[in-house]
């Protein structure tokens, strides 16, 4: 009986032992570069951006969720032998004609653009309505949306006085006026209004007939 009990034992000892052998001297084929790519981005749902054949190693950069990573992969056993943050991935702001542009397809002529870190104010003016807008400097979605108040076109006939045109373009930019200058023309001249607020500055040509807001001129460096 103990016979044939050691007999039937030493056939699953044999081949308990050639498992183990074959496990360890005949692996798989290694990694070429397309699985490397293909195990890394399955593996941490992002995309292989630059892929570096090291010895036996896989150097990849991927990008997820808008960050970057290095990784460092045993091409041999699929092992991630190293994982890091490179860095934060930069979104870009949209520019100013960007944001123009998607203004003007929706609310009318843009009077006014300016970039406080990633949010953008927006002035737009459609016939005799104004409103100021806040944007999202990413995305382009409008934030906020508030009217203003119209431009008060002066009574009567005649050439507006200097007083009247300041009133004009404190209506636009509430701050203290720099300096006021009249130039004549052909239509009827203009008045140029500097105004300048703690964080602004612009000047303002004002028709000097109907009053009009003709330009408007931001000082970029202020």
């Amino acid at each position: 009986m103990k016979r044939w009990l050691i007999i039937g034992i030493v056939p699953l000892i044999m081949a308990s032992i050639i498992l183990l052998f074959i496990q360890r001297f005949f692996q798989a084929e290694p990694f070429n570069e397309a699985e490397a790519i293909q195990y890394i981005e399955t593996i941490y749902n992002g995309q292989v951006k630059e892929t570096e054949k090291r010895g036996n190693d896989y150097r990849m950069v991927f990008v997820r969720d808008r960050a970057i990573y290095t990784v460092l992969l045993d091409a041999a056993s699929g092992q991630v032998r190293e994982l890091r943050l490179k860095e934060a991935e930069r979104k870009l702001l949209l520019s100013e004609k960007q944001i123009k542009q998607l203004m003007e397809s929706t609310y009318g002529e843009v009077e006014k653009i300016k970039l406080n870190q990633t949010i953008y104010t927006v002035q737009v003016e459609n016939k005799d309505t104004q409103k100021e807008l806040t944007i999202d400097a990413y995305t382009g979605k409008v934030l906020t949306e508030k009217d203003m108040q119209p431009v008060k076109q002066p009574e009567g006939g005649g050439m507006l006085s200097e007083q009247q045109a300041i009133t004009i373009a404190l209506q636009q930019l509430n701050g203290e006026v720099d300096s006021v200058d009249y130039e004549e023309a052909e239509d009827g001249g203009y008045y140029l209004v500097e105004i300048e607020t703690k964080d602004e500055e612009a000047v303002f040509q004002i028709h000097a007939i109907s009053g009009q807001v003709m330009s408007v001129t931001w000082d970029k460096d202020h």
